[in-house]
């Protein structure tokens, strides 16, 4: 099993901890005010939000709604008047209900004032092709489905962001160390510098050797203020990672490496496969497609309804005051040659088998990525201790040629390259610890387990 440290539990409950002293951050902190303000990501959350109105705006047509009606006309004979309230409601087994009542009242010269009230129910079940959840309900189920991806699509968000966090951090540490490492190689080349100067004076040393030593001086100046500039990039792409204004600084603690127990390779994958966002989505469009295909078989059926009716009518103008009144009817508009159905159900079969090998496609997707990072992270650290072996042995190389040339023993060539070969160990030995921290986190993310998700 894998092992997590403490910045995965900060991963896990969202970025709910805060920086105390924004100024002093480490890795932890670091990942949680991101996770809490950066700007991409409450965009995205918006997007969230968004689509969880549209379930709202899908379920609508199932709710409950009251429909006033009423008219008013006037002429040269005398008016009439009309008003009532209608309550409609409508079930996902295509059934829909309506209860309502209006009242009716004439006034004109023809005949004397009347008024007629009227309670009406009515009752209309779909049939065949438009019955049941199925066909009535898509709407919802595709809203239910999209707020789905917009979560999955935000969880996403999240693990890369979390990623892009621990390599600018990272950055920043290995520039950090690479600026202190740059001003020491500029002092070591300064000092060698002036003694060559010395020397010259003295007759021991050449104006070429001078000019030389000089150069590489100028180089390791040059370095550090490289370095000096893009620190200062890299800190200002920190800051507004973390949702900070760019002129915001912060002093980084150093994190310890990511220790990973690595499983086998088949249950890394499995745990990928169960896990992993981007391949739920996958197999959710395949089960979208799946239900395609049945309500497009649906729709050759035919389109019929069954609509009942029933009236009672108070009217006080006719003797006897009440009347009831009922219906009972079939309705029906159906294109016997089933073209554009039978089209659309050749469409919807082709991407459900397109779908499906969208899936496997994931699949041996993903077992290729997770066998990659796991490789990738084993030479990484592997990269490490020879880097970090590499480096001891060019700084020893550098103290002796450094020695050697002060008692007079060696000359300024063997210092200026045992300099050099330092100067280049130092990077590959900064580089490879960053790779070796962020490859951690890359695998995690592969694994699809750097950020809980429900």
């Amino acid at each position: 099993m894998l092992k997590r440290s403490l910045v995965l539990f900060i991963v896990l409950t969202g970025g709910a901890l805060r920086a105390e002293d924004p100024a002093r951050i480490d890795l932890p902190k670091a990942i949680g005010m991101a996770l809490e303000n950066n700007r991409d990501l409450a965009r995205q959350a918006l997007g969230l939000r968004r689509a969880a109105y549209g379930i709202d705006s899908a379920g609508a047509e199932f709710s409950l709604r009251l429909v006033p009606t009423g008219t008013a006309r006037t002429d040269q004979d005398g008016y009439t008047v009309n008003y009532g309230l209608t309550a409609v409601q409508k079930f996902l087994p295509g059934t829909a209900l309506e209860v309502g009542g209006r009242m009716e009242e004439r006034d004109d010269e023809a005949s004397d004032r009347s008024q007629r009230s009227v309670m009406q129910v009515g009752l209309t079940q779909l049939l065949f092709r438009d019955f049941g959840a199925l066909v009535q309900g898509e709407a919802i189920t595709k809203a239910g489905q999209q707020l789905r991806r917009a979560r999955r699509d935000l969880d996403l968000q999240r693990s890369d962001l979390v990623v892009n966090v621990v390599e600018t951090f990272e950055a920043l540490i290995r520039l950090e160390r690479q600026i202190r490492s740059a001003e020491a190689s500029f002092q070591r080349m300064d000092k060698l510098y002036r003694l060559t100067q010395a020397r010259e004076r003295q007759g021991r040393a050449s104006r070429v050797d001078t000019l030389r030593v000089e150069l590489k001086r100028g180089q390791a100046l040059s370095r550090l203020e490289s370095d000096r500039e893009r620190f200062s990039f890299t800190q200002r792409d920190f800051a507004e990672l973390l949702g900070q204004s760019p002129e915001t600084t912060f002093t980084l603690e150093p994190p310890p490496l990511l220790e990973i127990e690595l499983p086998a390779p088949e249950s890394a994958i499995a745990t990928a496969l169960s896990n992993r966002l981007d391949y739920a989505q996958a197999w959710q469009d395949y089960d979208d497609t799946i239900r395609g295909v049945k309500i497009a078989e649906k729709a050759l059926l035919p389109a019929v309804s069954l609509v009942t009716r029933y009236e009672r009518v108070n009217d006080d103008s006719t003797v006897d005051e009440e009347e009831d009144r009922w219906s009972v009817g079939l309705a029906g508009d159906t294109d016997l040659a089933r073209t554009r159905e039978r089209a659309q159900l050749g469409q919807a079969t082709i991407s459900r088998e397109s779908a499906q090998e969208t899936v496997r496609i994931h699949e041996l997707g993903i077992a290729r990525e997770v066998r990659q990072l796991m490789t990738a992270y084993q030479q990484a650290r592997a990269e490490l201790l020879i880097a970090e072996r590499n480096y001891t042995l060019a700084e020893n190389r550098a103290r002796l040629a450094r020695r050697l040339f002060e008692i007079g023993r060696g000359d300024n060539f063997s210092v200026t390259d045992a300099e050099e070969a330092l100067h280049d160990a130092d990077l590959r030995r900064l580089s490879a610890r960053a790779d070796a921290s962020v490859t951690g986190y890359k695998l995690l993310r592969g694994l699809g387990t750097l950020v809980e998700a429900p």
